[in-house]
């Protein structure tokens, strides 16, 4: 089997594993951002990716990493129990789709999201977490059972399952170990 498909879909998932959106909502909007940090595509530097086994299909353009799988770049880490990239068959060998299922946590700085399943779908341009999502940036926290990030129209959408959504948002002057009113001596 020649080498270089397999070095082409790795390079590829180090274009797709990070990638920050240029376009990604800053408000709810950092939490979202931290979804669509993981689009399909851009220019953050390289990508890491460490795991127990790696095995790339030529028939099927599937690649997978399994066993405690983290993938690095610049300020963003994934860690899931598996790791799924498929690429496109025809033109450049991009990723379609990315993921990431079993303990899946995605962390960039104070911004963190968690839940048993994340998809990156380049063709929808949509982020889906799922199985007991939750978004939290500093105290801040949105949970549902499934959160959808529409990338290119900056929107996102959390949905209950057995358990209603739930957000705890702090407005920007006010921090939980601060008692309201006191906006720290401004």
């Amino acid at each position: 089997m020649p080498v270089r498909p397999l070095l082409a879909a790795l390079v590829l998932l180090a274009a797709a594993g990070g990638a920050r959106a240029a376009d990604a909502p800053a408000s709810i909007g950092r939490m979202d951002g931290l979804l669509g940090s993981f689009s399909l595509g851009g220019n953050r530097g390289p990508v890491k990716v460490d795991a127990d086994t790696m095995e790339f299909d030529y028939k099927t353009m599937v690649l997978t990493y399994r066993g405690n799988v983290v993938v690095t770049q610049a300020d963003m880490t994934l860690r899931s129990d598996a790791l799924r990239v498929v690429l496109a068959r025809e033109g450049p060998q991009r990723p379609k789709e990315v993921v990431a299922e079993g303990n899946v946590r995605i962390d960039a700085g104070t911004r963190h999201a968690s839940g048993g399943r994340a998809v990156f779908d380049d063709a929808k341009r949509t982020v889906t977490l799922s199985d007991q999502a939750r978004l939290s940036d500093g105290p801040n926290e949105v949970a549902g059972e499934r959160v959808v990030v529409f990338i290119d129209e900056q929107r996102s959408v959390v949905e209950g399952g057995p358990e209603r959504v739930r957000a705890v948002l702090y407005p920007p002057t006010e921090r939980p170990d601060q008692p309201a009113g006191d906006a720290g001596g401004r």
